[in-house]
């Protein structure tokens, strides 16, 4: 390894330290995305009724939701105060790769926003009535899926930089890209409730989560220089 490869890897955990410091001075961010899920996972049972069979059907797919849902509100300051106060532009001008500063930038809001949501989803899981042989899975593919909603998010917030009305164009922009993370998430747990084996649906959500990990950084990149050079 050259000392090049050295120096980007030096500056890609230099910008993961940067961000999660400066997200973690704002607490209230976090404990509201959490609220907001816990909101929809306690008012969705309330909706339909405490019947364990239907709790049983939807259970899955409302704990994804609800991580969607909950996220998507974060995703347009992923790079909007950087944007803002003119960091984004220096760095963009720079002989830094912008490339290595988002894909930073998509890994600390996922260890920022995702990990914790994570880390309590157990708690969601048993308030909405699924086994337990299913929370490790559920806690794997959230994972995973989360991971890909960060890079998906980081192009819509690039596309939307400088917007009046970026937080209603976002949702918009990243929902149809997030469908194939839900579906395959869902599909995990889904098998494991009729006896299938989850991996193949686990293995289609690391595939689009590695494709984007791929196109997002180059794709978010070109989107920013161009809101920049406006």
């Amino acid at each position: 390894m050259n000392n090049k490869e050295l120096n980007w890897i030096y500056l890609f955990i230099s910008h993961i330290k940067r961000d999660i410091l400066i997200n973690s001075r704002s607490l209230f961010d976090i404990v509201s995305i959490f609220g907001f899920m816990l909101l929809i996972i306690i008012l969705f049972p309330m909706g339909i009724g405490p019947i364990q069979e239907k709790l049983d059907i939807v259970s899955n797919a409302v704990l994804w939701i609800g991580l969607i849902i909950a996220i998507i509100p974060s995703l347009e300051k992923m790079i909007q105060r950087d944007y803002t106060n003119g960091w984004l532009d220096q760095i963009a001008t720079s002989p830094i790769p912008l490339e290595i500063v988002l894909l930073a930038k998509s890994i600390s809001h996922w260890i920022i926003v995702i990990i914790p949501l994570i880390i309590t989803s157990p708690i969601f899981a048993i308030l909405l009535g699924l086994e337990f042989n299913q929370i490790p899975w559920l806690i794997l593919s959230m994972s995973i899926g989360g991971l890909s909603i960060c890079f998906i998010g980081i192009i819509g917030a690039a596309l939307i930089l400088g917007a009046r009305r970026g937080n209603i164009l976002l949702p918009v922009i990243i929902l149809p890209l997030i469908i194939p993370i839900l579906i395959f998430g869902v599909g995990v747990n889904e098998a494991i409730k009729i006896g299938l084996s989850p991996l193949p649906n686990l293995f289609l959500l690391i595939a689009f989560s590695l494709i984007y990990l791929v196109i997002s950084p180059f794709i978010s990149a070109i989107l920013i220089r161009i809101a920049i050079s406006r």
